[in-house]
């Protein structure tokens, strides 16, 4: 009886994830891409799948906050994707060339540790993949 009242009491305490606003920010993160690309007509949008790998690496798909893609019609072959892992308390995003289900890593950006006010990040993460695309590193 003990155990399952202290194991009440610790569901309904919010967790670190709900208490930094990461989860409100992360549920809300689609919509963004979708207005943000819908302003700017860019190409982006949600990746519907995880992806199978990350530079060779299987263990980083539990990690993932989301991951959103640019098709470039002119660079056909090569998209090129956001992707943000959870590292401690931090969202670390990354542009990297996204082929057959597989994520070769070409850049980190800036981390995100205010998630309440989040946007301005995403934004500037966004603006980083176009700039990635069309340099076509």
């Amino acid at each position: 009886m003990e155990r399952t009242e202290s194991i009440k009491r610790s569901l309904d305490q919010p967790t670190w994830e709900e208490r930094s606003g990461l989860l409100g920010f992360l549920a809300k993160v689609y919509a963004e891409v979708a207005r943000f690309d819908a302003t700017f007509d860019f190409g982006i949008s949600q990746l519907l799948e995880l992806p199978e790998r990350i530079d060779g690496r299987t263990d980083l798909q539990v990690s993932i906050g989301f991951v959103v893609i640019r098709r470039n019609s002119a660079l056909i072959g090569r998209d090129y994707c956001l992707y943000a892992v959870l590292k401690g308390e931090e969202l670390v995003a990354y542009v990297g060339i996204y082929a057959d289900g597989n994520i070769d890593t070409v850049r980190e950006l800036k981390p995100m540790t205010d998630f309440r006010n989040g946007f301005s990040i995403l934004h500037d993460w966004l603006r980083d993949l176009v700039k990635a695309s069309c340099e076509k590193i």
